[in-house]
């Protein structure tokens, strides 16, 4: 019989369409990951059938990541183009989330008007919200989506064995694999299960008797009974899920991960690292946090138990690295390569029913009325307009939050980046961007040119990424030391990559760049600084690839369509078959039904909830004054001082002058005098890692306070010390500074006598490859000395390169140590030990690092010879 559709559900898909519809178009650019699904997206765009990629890295294959999402943004670009592709495909993964979300609650509850509250709650749930407009992790939310449609089938033909329902869960399974693989095998275990066990449960469940009078051996004995069907579905689901993205396994097996875990913080501490913890923890669970103790209390029922210990797993692996737990479930490897957020996000999604069952008896049902009764309408009303206020608070904070902290740079213009890589034929060299965020992403699908870094780590095989821990070449400043070093090693050894342009935007990598012998070719339109270096070649003609069988191809191109095809004839075009014919069926719930406390109950549950509620608002209450204590700028002396350096350092001079002593004479423009023209390199291009601010003395109204500094530039690690004196004033701290020296050092201008040389360019107009010359000379350099020493235990090559030619050159030295028995045992590069620059009769001295070598070494050759180099190219 036809079944009238909810209107509450009706209103949780308008109000989804409505606001993320809307939002998602000022937040979706700026998150972690679309413009990654935009770059695969655009790699089937022009090469469906061919997995291998050459944009990224030194070419990676796309059978790493599961490809419907992406191939659906693909097709789609046919008609819109690839944003409206993917605007279109996050739209109706939400409003498909929203209804798996009604069809799952449902399941578990039996009431229409609770699973359509659940789904109004489902809307602008935190989780949701941070998922999308944050992450931008839309293949996630596809693959929940498809497995939320799942579980009902999966309960109908365990309990009632209705093949239609074993075909669609199957399809839909299938379908899950294909968008998102971790979600169906993870969904094994904490959704599919559990709907197993809850469909036992009912079986074991007499039609006279209660769920409470089901005993142990009752649920055995139903569970042989439904063994058989269990078994079908279980292997008949691995199965699909092995064979519908068959590539993908091939490939893991063919080129397994083998690098340096990344470290994320969904593995903090969440105790130490607050802002993880907000991240990963508390937004997630949002205003769930607060009804904490009844969601506990109903899935521990003896109907939802198996989904009471799901969540429980599901919230102990969320908390990362707080506790030792999560690593004993999931296992060294396992929680050093997962991201443990996916885990604080299923369990909101598993708690969702029951926050709508919690809302609907709060503003509906028995809670509404037992409220009213004892203590008026009045407190009714108040706490449900806080409980409603608290919700949308959360949710409007959640989608902003990347206003009050950008997650990513500004907005770049790409058209000038890809107007001069189209020009010239400069995308026959490869690039690099620094300070771009994920927009390399969405830079890379615009242009054919290629580029050394990539943005998905699982598909890096260089040895220069594996090794180190670090996720992008273009973000290199926030690892520290560490990503410098990786950094480091493509910028001193470019012509190894065929790298030779830099788009940087952000000048913190000025120096290393220039030390490393690159050089400023222009500012584009946009602001962005194109680095140049000289003498490194154009990329080969035929590039290397990984090649793999052509029914891979095929497979990988046609099964996850053909599979999207399947699921919607079985599931959808069916059920319109049967809407024409007026046949449908509903799916069985096992009766309607609404769940109710009795008067002690809803006491019991009062009490703790009110009880919790006063430790969540101890808590963050004490959380909130540690903060306010931290970060009151005048608050304490090592407030101060601590809050002077932060706005140094993110070059809040403004700011940083509040600090200072109001009644010293010192003006703004002469405090920002002072600070143009000291500390040079740390003022300019220096990074503040970390400060230790340690209280000396302190008597009355003065203070003084020794801060040690930890500075960070893209050359090396600088620490220095600073004293500051401080005095109290209306009960503020600020710092006095001291007097700062206003002569000038003698020698200011110097007159050195230079040959300036002129580039005319190019004679003729011609669209051929050019170094904008004609014929290109070669200047010559000399090697006049070369010694191989060891000092503290580590080698090295000193001399001096002198250039003999009448051209300016262009120079990068490497130097090669081999032992007794004529091994190369490593190569290093000069980096920036050297001049790489060398006007006609000029020369510079060398120094090569051997960083780390094995071995005793006896015999050391280096050979002297003359070195031909391209100045101009």
């Amino acid at each position: 019989m036809h079944t009238k559709r909810n209107p509450y559900l009706l209103s949780a898909l308008l109000i989804g369409l409505v606001f993320h519809g809307s939002s998602m178009f000022f937040t979706l650019e700026y998150t972690y990951d679309a413009l990654i699904h935009v770059f695969f997206s655009n790699h089937y765009i022009t090469s469906w059938f061919d997995p291998w990629n050459y944009n990224w890295y030194n070419g990676f294959s796309v059978l790493g990541y599961p490809p419907l999402s992406h191939q659906i943004i693909a097709l789609l670009s046919f008609i819109g183009g690839i944003k409206f592709g993917l605007f279109f495909l996050c739209i109706f993964s939400i409003l498909l989330f929203l209804q798996g979300v009604y069809n799952f609650s449902l399941l578990l509850l039996r009431n229409r008007k609770v699973a359509g509250y659940a789904t109004i709650f489902a809307v602008c749930s935190s989780s949701l919200i941070e998922t999308i407009h944050i992450f931008g992790q839309i293949p996630t939310i596809l693959g929940i989506a498809f497995l939320l449609h799942t579980l009902p089938h999966i309960y109908n033909w365990v309990l009632h064995k209705s093949k239609y329902s074993f075909f669609c869960a199957i399809s839909l399974i299938g379908l899950g694999a294909t968008a998102h693989h971790v979600t169906p095998i993870f969904g094994m275990v904490f959704f599919i299960i559990p709907t197993i066990g809850m469909a036992v449960m009912e079986h074991a469940k007499k039609s006279d008797a209660t769920y409470e009078d089901i005993r142990f051996l009752d649920f055995i004995r139903s569970l042989r009974e439904k063994m058989a069907s269990i078994l079908v579905f279980t292997i008949s689901s691995i199965l699909v899920i092995i064979l519908s993205i068959l590539p993908y396994w091939i490939n893991i097996k063919n080129n397994p991960i083998t690098q340096v875990p990344i470290p994320h913080g969904s593995r903090d501490d969440f105790l130490e690292v607050a802002s993880s913890g907000l991240m990963f923890f508390l937004i997630p669970w949002g205003i769930l946090l607060c009804i904490f103790p009844y969601i506990w209390y109903r899935y521990l029922s003896r109907r939802l138990l198996f989904f009471g210990i799901s969540i429980l797993i599901l919230t102990l692996l969320g908390t990362g690295g707080t506790s030792v737990i999560p690593k004993l479930i999931l296992g060294e490897n396992a929680f050093n390569i997962l991201t443990l957020d996916r885990f604080s996000f299923w369990g909101s999604v598993m708690a969702i029913p029951i926050a709508g069952e919690f809302f609907y008896r709060l503003f509906s049902g028995d809670i509404k009325i037992k409220i009213i009764q004892k203590f008026g309408l009045f407190l009714f009303r108040t706490i449900c307009s806080s409980t409603i206020l608290v919700y949308v608070s959360i949710a409007v904070l959640t989608i902003s939050l990347g206003y009050f902290r950008p997650f990513q740079p500004q907005k770049i213009k790409m058209l000038p980046i890809v107007n001069f890589l189209n020009a010239d034929q400069h995308y026959k060299w490869r690039y690099l961007t620094l300070g771009f965020g994920d927009q390399m992403a969405w830079l890379a699908s615009l242009t054919k040119a290629k580029t050394i870094d990539g943005n998905y780590h699982s598909a890096r095989r260089l040895p220069e990424l594996t090794s180190r821990a670090i996720e992008r070449l273009e973000n290199s400043k926030f690892k520290g030391v560490e990503g410098i070093g990786s950094l480091q090693q493509f910028l001193t050894v470019p012509e190894k990559y065929h790298l030779k342009y830099i788009f940087s935007n952000d000048k913190f990598y000025d120096p290393i760049l220039y030390f490393c012998g690159w050089q400023r070719l222009q500012v584009l339109e946009n602001g962005i600084m194109v680095w140049e270096k000289l003498s490194v070649p154009p990329l080969p003609g035929v590039l290397p690839k990984e090649d793999v069988s052509l029914y891979q191809k095929i497979w990988w191109g046609i099964l996850p369509m053909l599979i999207l095809l399947i699921a919607f004839i079985v599931n959808i075009q069916y059920r319109w078959i049967q809407h024409i014919a007026n046949k449908t069926k509903d799916i069985p719930i096992s009766g309607i039904h609404i769940y109710k406390s009795n008067n002690q109950e809803i006491k019991r549950i009062a009490i703790i909830i009110c009880v919790w509620l006063l430790f969540v608002a101890v808590s963050l209450g004490m959380y909130t004054f540690s903060i306010y204590q931290s970060n009151n700028t005048h608050l304490t002396p090592t407030n101060a001082v601590a809050s002077y350096y932060d706005a140094l350092d993110f070059k809040k001079f403004e700011r940083a002058y509040e600090h200072l002593d109001p009644l010293s004479n010192k003006t703004l423009d002469q405090f920002l005098l002072e600070i143009s023209v000291t500390d040079g390199l740390l003022s300019s291009y220096a990074k503040l890692d970390a400060m230790e601010p340690i209280l000396i003395e302190q008597k009355n109204n003065k203070a003084k306070v020794m801060v040690t500094t930890h500075w960070i530039t893209s050359l090396e690690r600088f620490t220095k010390v600073y004293y500051h004196d401080l005095i109290k004033r209306n009960n503020k701290w600020y710092l006095i500074l001291d007097d700062f020296d206003r002569d000038l050092p003698p020698e200011q201008l110097v007159i050195q006598n230079t040959s300036i040389y002129y580039n005319h360019g190019r004679r003729k107009v011609t669209s051929e490859q050019t170094y904008h010359e004609d014929i290109l000379k070669q200047p010559i350099l000399e090697i006049l000395s070369a010694t191989l020493i060891k000092s503290d235990g580590k080698f090295s090559i000193i001399g001096e390169l002198q250039n003999i030619d009448n051209s300016p050159a262009d120079v990068n030295v490497r130097g090669s140590i081999f032992n007794y028995k004529d091994k190369l045992l490593a190569t290093y590069n000069a980096k920036y030990l050297i001049k790489h620059n060398l006007y006609p009769k000029e020369i510079t001295s060398f120094k090569v690092d051997f960083e780390g070598i094995a071995g005793q070494m006896r015999t050391t050759r280096f050979q002297r010879h003359s070195i031909r180099k391209n100045s101009l190219q």
